[in-house]
């Protein structure tokens, strides 16, 4: 352990006990002697020795926070100014950003989920990083996507690849466009336009930098929920509450 974290640990754990003894000042004053008062600390730390357990992992959860803080921090422009497709309040107070794939099942499974959240939540936006990150499939679909942003069809189009089933392909990505209306040619074309090529390049090494262990990946805030667990909408209501109350520091 770095002597700086020791010493942060060894004042949460004099604390602690400071504050043991404090309580029985009445029945027991706290010593003013230096050798009386370690001797007092050390007393209470063997009788109460998962202060020292409770010190370290408060220790270790602070460190990880700032630690994620000062990441999500620095990469802040490319998580919130990137010009990712957003879903929502365009003034939001609370930002979700969903990193994800059109052929994740768990994404799927989430997605009517986040849907219905946001219509109950009119100050939460939905920031969607595709990473594209389950094969060549999924890589051509994303470049449709990305091309339709251009005729102003993307929530129209993502609606639709995310209420599907089975393999999501090129041509499947394709026939669901045609049939909500959208200019086929020109959106082969934007497809394959370096532009694009960049827009799918920047999520996927966003991704890379924040070791987005698969997808679905949320972050709100500087909490992270990965996968689509049963409590994610409970989890998601917390987090927001909690930016909604203090703000966000990261965002």
């Amino acid at each position: 352990m770095h002597s700086s974290s020791f010493k942060r640990l060894l004042a949460g754990i004099l604390g602690a006990g400071l504050l043991g003894l404090s309580c029985s000042a009445i029945a027991d004053p706290a010593p003013t002697d230096r050798s009386e008062l370690d001797s007092h600390i050390r007393e209470y730390l063997m009788a109460n020795p998962q202060v020292i357990r409770d010190a370290l992992l408060k220790l270790e959860a602070d460190e990880q926070t700032a630690n994620t803080k000062r990441i999500l921090r620095d990469l802040k422009g490319d998580i919130y100014s990137a010009g990712s497709p957003e879903i929502g309040a365009t003034d939001a107070k609370v930002i979700i950003v969903e990193f994800y794939d059109y052929n994740c099942p768990y994404c799927r499974a989430a997605y009517p989920k986040i849907k219905d959240y946001l219509k109950a939540n009119p100050d939460t936006k939905l920031v969607l990083k595709d990473i594209a990150s389950l094969g060549k499939d999924s890589e051509a679909v994303s470049r449709i996507v990305i091309a339709a942003t251009k005729q102003g069809k993307f929530e129209t189009l993502h609606d639709a690849l995310m209420t599907q089933k089975g393999q999501m392909t090129e041509a499947r990505a394709v026939e669901i466009a045609t049939k909500l209306g959208l200019d086929i040619e020109k959106l082969k074309k934007d497809a394959r336009t370096p532009e694009t090529s960049d827009a799918l390049s920047r999520a996927q090494q966003l991704a890379d930098r924040l070791n987005v262990p698969s997808t679905p990946l949320y972050i709100i805030g500087h909490n992270g929920i990965s996968g689509s667990p049963e409590e994610l909408i409970a989890q998601i209501t917390q987090h927001a509450n909690e930016i909604r109350k203090a703000g966000c520091d990261v965002c």
